[in-house]
C-alpha cells in the first residue's frame, strides 16, 4: 500500500515536470515567433514560414503534452478507484466483520451465553490476539461461571435441606410442646382427681355409717307409723338416703380406685349384658336401642369396669333422650383397638359442657351427681385407652370409648 502510494506521487511529480518544461519551450517559442513577426525586412516571407512551422510544431508539443496529462490523469483516477475498491473489499473483511464479529460476541456474551466464541480473522495479527484474549476471556468467565452455578447449587440444596430440618425441627418442637402440655394438665387432672379422691374418701368414711343408721331407723319408722302421709315422707327419705349411698360409693370408687382384674373377653358379650340391664328402662321411655355389633376380636381387660362403663353410657343416653328418641350402640375393632360407641340424639351437650363433662361433681342433670363419667373415664385410662366425645346442642352426643388390643398381653395370654 505504501508503495503504491510512492508510484501516485511519482508520476504526478513527473507529470507536473513535463507541463513546466512544456510551458517554458511554449513561452520561448512564442518569443521568437513574436520577434520574427515584428521584423519587416528583408527576409519576411521566410520568416513567415518558418513562424508558422513554429506554431504547429508548439502546438504539436501542447496536445502530445495534453495527451500524456490526460493519460496520467486517467491512470491516476483508475488507480484510486481500484484502491477504492480494494479498501472497500479488504477493510470490512479485515477490520470491520472481525470488530463486529466481537461486538457481537461481547452482546451475547452480556446476555448470559457464554457458548459464544470469535473465529481467529484473516488480518493482522494484532486483531487475532484480540480475538484470542477474547475468547480466553469468555473461557474464564465460563468457567467462573459453570462454578459459581455448582456453587449456587449446593447453596440451595444446603437452604432446602435447612429448610427442611427447620420444618422437622418446629414440628418436632411443636410436638413435644403439645405433649408437654397435654401431660402438664394431665398431671395437673391427676393430682386435681387424686385430691378429690382423698377428700371423697374421708367424707365417704364419715358419712356412710350414719347414713346406714338413718336408714335403719327410717325404715322401723315407716313401718310402725300409720299415718299414710307418714309413710309417704319416710319413703322420699329412704330413696334420697339410697342416692346418697350411691355417691358416697361412687366417691370410695374415685377415691379409691379398683385394681384391674383382667381377663380375656369379647366387647359383643358386654355390650349385650349392659343392654339386657337397660332394656326395660328404655321401653318405659319408648326409647328405641340399635345395635351394631361387628367386632369379632378379644381383648383383655376388666369385665366387671368396662361393663361399668357402658352401662352408665346407655343410661346417661336413655335420660337424656326423649321418647321415640334413638340410641345406637357400637363395636368395631380399629388399628389395633376396640371401639365401642354409644351415640344419642338427646339434649347434646355445648362446647363449654364438653370441657367441664368428665369432671368430678359436674352434671348437667338435676338429680346427677356428676361421678359417672369421671368415674367412667377413670376406668378407661386405667386400661390405657382413651375416651373421645363429640356433641352438638339440640341434636345428640356420641361417647366412644377405645381400648387396645394388646393391653398385658402377657397376662392375659
Amino acid at each position: 500500500m505504501f508503495l503504491l502510494m510512492l508510484l501516485i506521487s511519482g508520476l504526478s511529480i513527473y507529470s507536473i515536470y513535463n507541463l513546466g518544461n512544456a510551458a517554458s519551450n511554449i513561452k520561448g517559442r512564442y518569443a521568437t515567433l513574436s520577434d520574427l513577426l515584428s521584423d519587416k525586412g528583408e527576409g519576411g516571407q521566410e520568416a513567415g514560414f518558418f513562424a508558422n512551422e513554429m506554431i504547429l510544431e508548439a502546438v504539436q508539443i501542447s496536445d502530445d503534452q495534453l495527451k500524456y496529462s490526460y493519460i496520467l490523469i486517467f491512470t491516476v483516477v483508475g488507480i484510486t478507484l481500484l484502491f477504492g475498491i480494494v479498501l472497500t473489499v479488504f477493510i470490512p473483511r479485515v477490520i470491520t466483520k472481525p470488530i463486529m464479529n466481537l461486538f457481537n460476541a461481547a452482546e451475547s456474551v452480556a446476555g448470559g451465553d457464554y457458548s459464544v466464541r470469535v473465529k481467529s480473522a484473516q488480518s493482522s495479527s494484532e486483531i487475532n490476539t484480540l480475538v484470542k484474549a477474547f475468547n480466553n476471556m469468555i473461557d474464564n468467565i465460563d468457567r467462573s461461571s459453570s462454578e459459581l452455578q455448582k456453587k449456587n447449587e449446593e447453596i440451595l440444596k444446603l437452604l432446602e435441606t435447612t429448610k427442611k430440618f427447620n420444618e422437622i425441627l418446629e414440628s418436632e418442637i411443636e410436638q413435644a410442646t403439645r405433649e408437654i402440655k397435654e401431660k402438664h394438665k394431665e398431671l395437673i387432672k391427676r393430682e386435681k382427681l387424686a385430691t378429690i379422691g382423698e377428700l371423697a374418701s374421708g367424707v365417704a368414711h364419715e358419712v356412710r355409717n350414719p347414713l346406714s343408721g338413718i336408714a335403719l331407723a327410717l325404715e322401723l319408722m315407716r313401718d310402725e307409723t300409720k299415718i299414710e302421709e307418714h309413710h309417704h315422707t319416710i319413703t322420699d327419705i329412704l330413696h334420697e338416703i339410697v342416692r346418697l349411698e350411691r355417691i358416697v360409693k361412687g366417691l370410695f370408687q374415685l377415691g379409691h380406685p379398683k385394681s384391674l382384674s383382667l381377663i380375656e373377653c369379647a366387647p359383643n358379650d358386654i355390650v349385650e349384658r349392659a343392654l339386657s340391664l337397660v332394656n326395660m328402662k328404655a321401653k318405659a321411655k319408648g326409647v328405641l336401642i340399635e345395635k351394631e355389633l361387628t367386632c369379632n376380636k378379644q381383648f383383655c381387660v376388666d369385665y366387671e369396669q368396662i361393663e361399668q362403663v357402658v352401662l352408665n353410657l346407655l343410661i346417661n343416653g336413655i335420660e337424656a333422650t326423649d321418647s321415640f328418641g334413638k340410641i345406637t350402640v357400637v363395636t368395631k375393632s380399629v388399628n389395633g383397638s376396640v371401639e365401642i360407641a354409644v351415640s344419642d340424639t338427646g339434649c347434646g351437650f355445648s362446647d363449654e359442657e364438653i370441657d367441664k363433662i368428665l369432671q368430678p361433681f359436674y352434671s348437667t342433670k338435676e338429680s346427677g351427681t356428676g361421678l359417672g363419667l369421671a368415674i367412667s373415664n377413670r376406668i378407661i385410662e386405667a386400661h390405657k385407652g382413651n375416651f373421645n366425645i363429640t356433641s352438638e346442642r339440640g341434636v345428640g352426643s356420641k361417647f366412644v370409648v377405645e381400648i387396645p388390643l394388646d393391653l398385658n398381653d402377657d397376662i392375659c395370654g
